[in-house]
């Protein structure tokens, strides 16, 4: 059970505890929040109406008799993400009966199918761009899926993604494959016309894990070393 917090508790504890309560709980009215908190309509619609402008939370009705129908909360899709879920330990059981099962050629074929699944669906972000929307476009193809990536310019032409957050750090730290077939990704995304090479990988230590992309050679070759 919830304790009661005041009104004049800190707004994130309360907050914290108004997602906890539609997790457990399921969509709540303004009147049963307030209930379980020992807050007034007013505060509680005060956190309600943050919750939503951030994506945590969204409002809905639900039907009530003769009744007009009454206004309840839910947590979003993002507002579930915020609680704990194991799916990391689930993918690497999967990819340990696979090993286990049908061999580690297995894996890498699951890893292989992935690559190309997830090169057909971003594609049309990323093929034919110039370099500079190229390396944008790869930045927020991975900060959409929780890398917390950014692009920056490197001199000389180059362009520089770093992901800040690894969003399958325990499947990558049992399985090198998952990195390789990162960087492989990129270099499919972006084509016989650049070059892309990881200079900073979080697996080996580095803060970030992080790639440069530079313009390929005379007939799609690397560039030699100070060109």
């Amino acid at each position: 059970m919830t304790e009661p917090v005041s009104e004049s508790a800190g707004s994130a504890p309360t907050r914290r505890a108004v997602l906890d309560l539609l997790k457990r709980n399921g969509e709540q009215t303004v009147a049963q929040l307030g209930a379980a908190l020992g807050l007034s309509g007013v505060g509680v619609r005060r956190h309600l109406e943050t919750l939503e402008h951030v994506g945590l939370v969204r409002q809905t009705t639900r039907p009530q008799g003769r009744g007009r129908p009454a206004y309840v909360y839910a947590l979003t899709e993002m507002g579930h993400d915020l609680f704990p879920r194991n799916y990391h330990q689930l993918v690497g059981q999967l990819l340990e009966a696979a090993t286990s099962e049908l061999g580690p050629e297995a894996v890498e074929r699951l890893f292989d199918h992935r690559q190309q699944e997830l090169a057909e669906l971003y594609a049309g972000r990323t093929r034919g761009r110039p370099l500079p929307e190229l390396a944008s476009a790869l930045a927020a193809i991975q900060d959409e899926n929780g890398y917390m990536a950014d692009c920056t310019s490197a001199g000389d032409g180059d362009f520089v993604v770093s992901e800040h957050n690894c969003a399958i750090a325990r499947v990558a730290g049992s399985w090198p494959t998952a990195c390789a077939h990162e960087l492989a990704l990129f270099q499919q995304l972006a084509g016989p016309g650049v070059e892309v090479e990881r200079i900073a990988h979080i697996q080996a230590g580095d803060p970030v894990c992080a790639y440069v992309l530079r313009a390929a050679g005379e007939n799609g070759r690397p560039r030699p070393p100070g060109d």
